[in-house]
């Protein structure tokens, strides 16, 4: 009965719940909720692989016979397998897929920006604020999901956010919020650091000597992984910024590079946790992006107000409670604001 209740909201998206229902339906400790993001991911990419038009040019593909060889079938359900095994493989068998607009079954953001930080407020505090009209470091003086659960007596202390991107402690307010925030090449803090967090940290302030804007994604996943399997978290936010990299450099390669990798690593990850007793089926993922981008090989590296496709997006879920209904190919329509109430939903007891 519960895994139908949640198919009927997860398929109609009906999570427009009142405040009072919320306060009805208490938040069950037992359930867990990783929201994973990559950044700028094309829904294009996702349902039909690599784009030929792309590959076949030479300057974002400048290494293309490698790359045709890794990622390309003239079937575009053998190319997103070749590019995303784990999605294609797992979450479509096992979990749920939206955004295919083939089969007019869309998601957008709300935001008329179509930019990182509008994007993730969106996304995490479920409503628009127009005054987010850039990246810029400034404080986000509205509360977002992870900052509410944190408050919550369910997970008080449980929730944890890692990300490439050193804007994130802006986005989710670090000043105001209580719970666990390491973004950019920040070293991971703890009382007893592991010896992988101990070489983290050294690899971070001793080797790396360049340091931009986002970290590794690989350096990310390392830090959420050991703090996961070290202070077994029950929310975790992970966000990967490898292929919105990739765009801004109009490197297609590295763009399908860093997607399947961000893949493989979620693969890990969730093979991981069911591993875990403190997980093992009671696990959701949620997977999704910030925007979309330019929905044209003249375009496709950019993103913006101005930039068609670029408030295009999709999401994904697997794991407790999500009715193994695959690649969703019906008609709808979903906003990403939207997906603030079904992370709750996820979360509470039925």
């Amino acid at each position: 009965m519960k895994a139908l209740l949640i198919c009927m909201v997860l398929i109609t998206l009906s999570v427009s719940v009142s405040n009072t229902q919320r306060s009805m339906t208490p938040l069950d400790p037992q359930n867990k909720l990783f929201i994973i993001t990559l950044d700028g991911f094309r829904w294009q990419e996702l349902f039909n692989g690599a784009d030929s038009a792309l590959l076949n040019d030479k300057e974002t593909t400048p290494l293309n016979s490698t790359i045709k060889a890794l990622y390309w079938d003239r079937d575009p359900i053998e190319r997103r397998k070749k590019l995303m095994p784990f999605t294609w493989n797992v979450i479509a068998k096992d979990g749920q897929l939206y955004g295919n607009r083939k089969f007019q079954n869309k998601v957008n953001v709300s935001n008329p920006y179509a930019l990182s930080y509008p994007g993730y407020s969106e996304l995490l505090t479920g409503s628009v604020d127009l005054t987010i009209n850039s990246n810029s470091k400034t404080k986000n003086t509205n509360s977002n999901i992870l900052e509410l659960l944190n408050g919550s007596p369910a997970y008080k202390g449980k929730v944890a956010a890692f990300t490439s991107w050193d804007v994130f402690p802006y986005i989710l307010n670090e000043q105001k919020s209580s719970f666990v925030i390491n973004s950019g090449f920040e070293n991971v803090k703890s009382k007893e650091p592991s010896i992988a967090q101990k070489l983290l940290n050294t690899l971070q302030s001793d080797v790396i000597a360049e340091k931009t804007a986002t970290r590794y994604d690989e350096l990310t996943y390392i830090a959420s992984k050991e703090y996961i399997q070290n202070n077994k978290p029950s929310v975790v936010f992970l966000s990967f910024s490898g292929t919105d990299n990739a765009g801004h450099e109009n490197r297609y390669d590295q763009y399908l590079e860093q997607a399947n990798n961000a893949d493989r690593m979620i693969g890990e990850l969730w093979r991981m946790v069911q591993s875990m007793p403190e997980y093992a089926g009671k696990t959701t993922f949620m997977i999704t992006t910030d925007h979309g981008r330019g929905n044209l090989p003249s375009n496709w590296g950019r993103h913006g107000l101005f930039v068609p496709g670029s408030g295009q997006t999709w999401f994904a879920l697997l794991g407790h409670n999500v009715v193994p209904s695959g690649e969703m190919k019906t008609e709808n329509q979903v906003y990403q604001k939207s997906l603030k109430d079904l992370m709750t939903q996820l979360l509470t007891r039925k």
